[in-house]
């Protein structure tokens, strides 16, 4: 069996084999394509659940075949065959259809174009990319999602958004560019070095719930919360968790109220009644009648069902599998990069995880992935990961990550977010939480928030300004090992006021990653890993994800869109007097624990960035982004 071989593969959801393409093989494990589905059905599968066409065999039984129907119904020289007798004797379009070619609801695809891909894959150039980044997808993370499956009310998080940025790296041709990895689930030991026993306990299935102890390190480190800051002294009493009848804020600016006991009740025999029928239903062993009823699914959310923290979608048979999937997914990719396999990764994984913090479940978030891969690869790496920084873009706040490692001087985190003084969820991210005890001066907020008078919202001049003058300047100062980005893509223009309502946009998020990407190949030979965090309206998230991804290939495989610099990128390079201040705001506070040029202690400073970067042509001259749906062309092979 070689890559870009059909074959017969065992589908789950459906209960059937259809035909397929080898994609990507690791060791037991085989990545296949089901042909005439969308890529985002793309799955890792066991040898097991692969039928190999002998295509030469078949071949052969359809000549004979021919041979026998020509002679006993001859054709005349000028006479055409009919569809009994013709048959294309070219094996690269051969089909022997048969009761086992099923195809998806997009049919057959074209040969030729997984035959490029085949002829790829075993070239230099194809083992040179597949040692450069790595990309990390598993369908078991699309399982999470609300019991209510959005059918009446769309969930900002939700399977979707894998999809759709699945389907616009395929779309880009960029899939073959790229190692394709399979994911794990995170162990409890490996949870247990940013969360305590009893959260993980609350998210596992009843039948599995057997932590009794936690970490040495949790014992002796345990973790402290920032103190509240003047500006921001009310947001403890909106993040706290509730008790009966207190009023709750969730991510996207909800306000809903706890249920009663009876309700909750009603409702879990309701999920258990339908995760029973759904069981005799599939064959997917994901499916199993462990269903997990955490003690803070007491919210009801709009759409009828049980949430956490307001908003926060749960599915008793399949969040708690899709959440550890996303931490396990993330370590391993971290490790096939510190171990020298790759040069950097994107984790696609979901539910994200920013938010959740040692023993909440918030914002979408279960368990802080970021925060478990990077305490795993501290603890697992000493003598080569010794100092991590973790840059998150996000335009929320990272509350979760931030109280993990409040007081570790082992990782450094920086967060540009929308904060607008308090009053953005999660309403944590002041400019004066700076660390504790060891850790002071390892976290750095740069807490954008708009003046009265502004009329420019925050977008690629902003947080490209964020990072050029304050995070790579305080980055060199630290001088870390590995660098992690938390990458949520709802700056992009696009989201709602509610969830995001800036204006950042595919070149903006280029721009970002190339200055990241920069900066790890000058400080620790370009060990870097991208995170999924937000992004929420499904176009937007797509095409910046993929600006992300394309600049982590190698040059030369680079499309158009790929920046070999920084000359021409930007509409703007002055950011808007909200940025400015918020910017100043930032290096006031921490000039105490890093040096800062200067021009940047100025109160005439206006973070302008370097007159090159501007784009030839206007903002008046740049193309509006499309609002409605764009009809996407069919792209077939890899």
């Amino acid at each position: 069996m070689r890559i870009g071989d059909q074959v017969d593969a065992w589908k789950d959801d459906q209960g059937d084999y259809y035909r397929a393409r080898v994609v990507e093989m690791e060791g037991h494990l085989i990545f296949v394509h089901y042909e005439g589905f969308s890529p985002d059905q793309a799955d890792w599968i066991g040898l097991s659940d692969i039928r190999i066409m002998d295509r030469q065999r078949n071949i052969q039984k359809r000549k004979k075949k021919k041979s026998t129907s020509q002679r006993l119904h001859p054709l005349d020289n000028n006479q055409m065959p009919n569809d009994e007798t013709k048959m294309d004797t070219d094996d690269d379009n051969y089909d022997d259809g048969g009761e086992n070619g099923n195809y998806g609801p997009r049919g057959k695809e074209n040969h030729v174009s997984w035959q490029d891909y085949a002829t790829f894959y075993y070239t230099q150039d194809g083992s040179k990319a597949r040692h450069h980044t790595g990309l990390i997808q598993d369908r078991r993370m699309l399982l999470h999602c609300c019991p209510c499956h959005s059918k009446e009310f769309t969930h900002p998080e939700r399977p979707d958004r894998l999809s759709s940025i699945i389907q616009q790296l395929h779309n880009d041709r960029i899939l073959r560019f790229v190692k394709h990895m399979h994911g794990r689930e995170a162990t409890d030991s490996e949870l247990l070095k940013a969360h305590t026993s009893q959260h993980i306990r609350n998210y596992t299935p009843e039948e599995d719930k057997s932590i009794k102890v936690t970490s040495i390190a949790a014992l002796l480190n345990p973790v402290v919360s920032p103190p509240p800051s003047p500006t921001t002294a009310t947001k403890e009493e909106k993040t706290e968790p509730s008790t009966m009848g207190t009023t709750l804020r969730g991510i996207g600016g909800g306000v809903v109220m706890e249920t009663g006991p009876g309700y909750r009740l009603r409702q879990q025999r309701l999920l258990s009644t339908n995760a029973l029928k759904k069981k005799k239903q599939m064959s997917d062993e994901s499916c199993g009648t462990k269903l997990t009823y955490p003690p803070d699914l007491v919210c009801q959310m709009t759409c009828g069902e049980l949430g956490i923290a307001v908003d926060t979608t749960f599915h008793p048979a399949y969040s708690s599998l899709s959440a550890k999937v996303a931490a396990g997914a993330l370590i391993s990719l971290v490790d096939a990069v510190v171990e020298g396999d790759l040069k950097n990764g994107f984790a696609l994984i979901r539910p994200p995880g920013h938010h959740a913090e040692e023993s909440a479940a918030m914002g979408f978030c279960f368990y802080n992935n970021v925060a478990v891969a990077a305490l795993s690869t501290l603890e697992k790496y000493p003598t080569k990961i010794k100092n991590i920084l973790i840059v998150d873009w996000d335009v929320h706040h990272g509350n979760g990550t931030q109280k993990i490692f409040y007081d570790n001087p082992n990782v450094l985190y920086i967060s540009i977010h929308r904060w607008d003084h308090g009053q953005f969820y999660p309403y944590s991210g002041a400019p004066d939480e700076c660390g504790l005890g060891k850790g002071l001066g390892k976290n750095v907020n740069i807490a954008l928030s708009d003046l009265e008078n502004q009329t420019r919202p925050m977008g690629d001049p902003e947080f490209v300004a964020a990072l050029y003058h304050l995070v790579i300047p305080i980055a060199r100062q630290f001088s870390p090992d590995m660098i992690f980005v938390s990458a949520g893509f709802d700056a992009a223009e696009g989201h709602p006021e509610n969830l995001g309502g800036y204006k950042v946009t595919p070149k903006g998020y280029s721009v970002m990653t190339k200055i990241i990407m920069d900066l790890a190949q000058e400080l620790c030979e370009g060990r870097l890993v991208l995170t999924l965090e937000g992004g929420y309206a499904l176009q937007p998230l797509a095409v910046s994800a993929a600006a992300s991804v394309t600049q982590l290939l190698p040059s030369w495989a680079s499309s158009a869109d790929y920046l070999h610099g920084y000359k021409h990128t930007l509409n703007s390079i002055k950011p808007n007097q909200g940025c400015v201040a918020s910017l100043a705001k930032c290096v006031q506070v921490q000039q105490a624990y890093w040096q800062f040029p200067d021009h940047l202690m100025s109160p005439d400073c206006r973070f302008q960035l370097p007159s090159d970067w501007r784009a030839s042509e206007g903002i008046l001259t740049r193309p509006k982004r499309e609002k409605r749906p764009i009809k996407m062309p069919v792209v077939e092979g890899y």
